[in-house]
């Protein structure tokens, strides 16, 4: 093997274990962050001159600069009124920066062509497949395969230990699994629905046993807008959402788990709703006498926001100006506008507007682009889905978080920039 082969095959083994880090914890998915970035540098730095920034590049390296500018800010604020800015918000700032080494790193590889992105594909599902595996283990058995016993018997953690977030990583990355029979092609029809019904039922019962609610929301409305917009697979998905409320069913009358977490969902949903909507409803003397942690959440993210309407308070600044709640208000746009004002809130919104126009607008409403890539639709419904407005989340700015939003971006940036490379070309020899 020659030492350009060996190169690319070391890149491609550290990008494709990227999904195993996020099961391994925080120290993982940083150190393969740093590895791959060192890694490009190294092996591919004289390449960097070939990557040019596009309109969404621009956007981000311009949110980027914007946080340190917040930084700035709420540094000499604090100077002027004589404290001291708390040292999380400033050291998270700066460590923020790497998600900004790994997506140009990513952007450069792709763009070179460099990354095998259907092994990217393969180990995403292999590791979807993997956690679900370990769920049930742990539900039959009590202890998973490596006798790690659940906190609790209606959350099945699986490999993640204390923490209940195995629902969130099945839900994010058997998305790119429900791709692969059309990224590789499977001309017969029966084979592909095949592959996709095990997948959906695989991957539904893992998210069920996980007890994690929010993640089985989104995964069925992931499952909802791949068949609305799959023209040719409408019969196919039809079939699917079959065999999905069936499982829902069976799930409903036969696991008391499941029966308590979709009642108990229900509730403080609707709790949740009252207490907003009703004026007659004191809301802090709901969180009083409630105790509604997601009422206190919602409640204090406006009153942290009102401090700096504009600029916000800085990366985790929510948690330094709300000893008493929660790290985090569990939506990313009202942590946005906590943590970078409205200003950082516009600069996503753009992104977003930015990325849904060029990755869905143009391919399935004005229908100015055919044959797309299937893995720019994998990613489009991918970031969709994480930034739904009306969900629950986790910090928008933790490593687990960030870690997947900036490496589904660089992809979905790097692809519609070949994409649009390959259009450009077909045009001129016509």
């Amino acid at each position: 093997m020659n030492k350009n082969k060996s190169n690319l095959l070391i890149v491609n083994i550290f990008f494709g274990l990227i999904p195993m880090s996020f099961i391994l914890g925080n120290f993982a998915i940083n150190l393969n962050i740093v590895i791959l970035f060192l890694l490009s540098l190294f092996f591919y730095y004289e390449k960097l001159q070939y990557l040019k920034f596009n309109s969404l590049d621009k956007i981000i390296t311009f949110f980027f600069i914007y946080i340190f500018y917040v930084l700035i800010i709420n540094f000499f604020e604090a100077r002027f009124s004589n404290q001291a800015l708390p040292s999380i918000i400033i050291t998270k700032t700066f460590f923020y920066f790497r998600y900004y080494l790994l997506y140009i790193s990513l952007r450069l590889l792709v763009s070179q062509n460099l990354l095998k992105l259907n092994w990217f594909f393969l180990s995403c599902a292999f590791c979807s497949i993997f956690v679900c595996l370990d769920v049930y283990f742990q539900y039959f058995f009590g202890k998973d395969i490596f006798r790690i016993t659940p906190i609790s018997l209606r959350n099945l953690s699986g490999p993640f230990g204390q923490e209940l977030i195995a629902g969130g990583y099945i839900q994010r990355f058997s998305l790119f699994a429900l791709f692969l029979p059309f990224i590789f092609k499977q001309k017969k029809a029966f084979n592909k629905f095949l592959i996709l019904s095990l997948f959906v039922f695989i991957f539904t019962t893992g998210i069920i046993l996980s007890g994690n609610r929010m993640p089985l929301i989104l995964y069925i409305f992931s499952l909802f807008l791949i068949g609305l917009f799959k023209k040719n697979w409408k019969k196919q998905f039809i079939s699917l959402s079959v065999i999905f409320i069936i499982i829902l069913t069976l799930f409903y009358y036969n696991n008391k788990s499941f029966r308590y977490n979709s009642g108990n969902f229900y509730r403080s949903t609707k709790h949740l709703i009252n207490v907003f909507s009703d004026k007659n409803i004191s809301i802090k003397q709901d969180i009083i006498v409630n105790r509604s942690s997601y009422v206190n959440e919602f409640y204090s993210f406006y009153d942290i926001w009102k401090k700096n309407i504009y600029f916000g308070g800085g990366i985790r600044s929510y948690r330094a100006n709300c000893p008493r709640c929660n790290s985090h208000p569990h939506n990313y746009y009202l942590e946005i506008l906590d943590d970078l004002g409205l200003f950082g809130f516009f600069i996503i919104i753009i992104l977003i507007s930015f990325i849904l126009h060029k990755a869905f607008i143009k391919k399935y409403i004005f229908k100015l682009q055919h044959g797309f890539d299937q893995k720019i639709l994998a990613l489009f419904y991918i970031l969709f889905i994480e930034f739904f407005p009306i969900r629950s989340s986790g910090s928008f700015f933790s490593t687990n978080n960030a870690s997947f939003i900036f490496i589904a971006l660089a992809l979905l940036v790097s692809l519609i920039e070949r994409y649009k490379k390959i259009e450009e070309n077909k045009n001129l020899k016509n």
